[in-house]
């Protein structure tokens, strides 16, 4: 397992109402943007690399044969020799270095993955932060000067409340706005991470190892005549 925390991660559906509300009660398109552009990225698939990466992180089945082979190989050494159990011993080598150095390949995979993760998350997380302060400004506001949450009745307000109120929402949107600029613009930034570990997930691809044949060994593997027990093997 990863260890990565996968909760929280479901969009704010009633803070993006908030926003999007007086959003339009002041012609703010750009807000309108923003939020349709916010909601496409979260509603992404966000758990994809999480799954990868717990899949990855889990996956014990290479280091498992490696074990077998070496069990087997061990435990014919107590009772075999000859041409026989040379070949298969010498397969058995090459078998294990294959699976081991797999296992170790699915390890960097794995730290590949949950980097890629972890920095999507982050990013993640820090746009719910910044949408939900927005939204939670924006409530105290409107319950300030009386405006409710999808209400089509717009509460009497004289002049100078309604620039107060004006006023004060375009602050909570600059302020959201300048927030999620700022770290959109640091994904873009740690997008060279995220390149390199392309690259590097292409190298893993193409150089996983992989468990040689057994090729000629076969013939000389089968044949009982090229096995024989050491005399001072255990009978039984």
């Amino acid at each position: 397992m990863t260890g990565l925390d996968k909760s929280g991660l479901l969009y704010p559906e009633k803070a993006d109402q908030e926003v999007r509300f007086h959003a339009d009660l002041i012609g703010a398109d750009g807000i309108l943007e923003l939020l349709d552009n916010l909601k496409n990225f979260l509603l992404g698939d966000l758990r994809r690399p999480l799954e990868l990466a717990d899949k990855f992180g889990s996956q014990s089945k290479l280091k498992s044969a490696s074990d077998l082979v070496t069990r087997t190989n061990l435990s014919l050494r107590t009772a075999w020799q000859g041409d026989g159990f040379d070949q298969f011993d010498a397969y058995a080598s090459e078998t294990t270095k294959a699976l081991d150095a797999g296992q170790a390949s699915l390890a960097n995979l794995t730290t590949v993955v949950v980097n890629i993760a972890t920095t999507v998350i982050n990013t993640y997380k820090n746009l719910l932060e910044f949408l939900g302060n927005c939204a939670s400004t924006l409530a105290q506001l409107g319950g300030k000067f009386g405006v409710v949450l999808g209400s089509a009745v717009f509460p009497p307000l004289t002049p100078v409340a309604l620039m107060d109120l004006i006023d004060g929402i375009n602050s909570a949107f600059t302020t959201f706005w300048r927030d999620c600029n700022a770290s959109l613009t640091q994904l873009l930034t740690d997008m060279t991470t995220l390149i390199g570990a392309g690259f590097q997930l292409q190298v893993i691809a193409e150089t996983f190892p992989k468990v040689p044949t057994v090729g000629t060994s076969a013939v000389v593997v089968a044949d009982p005549r090229r096995w024989r027990i050491k005399p001072e093997a255990d009978p039984e």
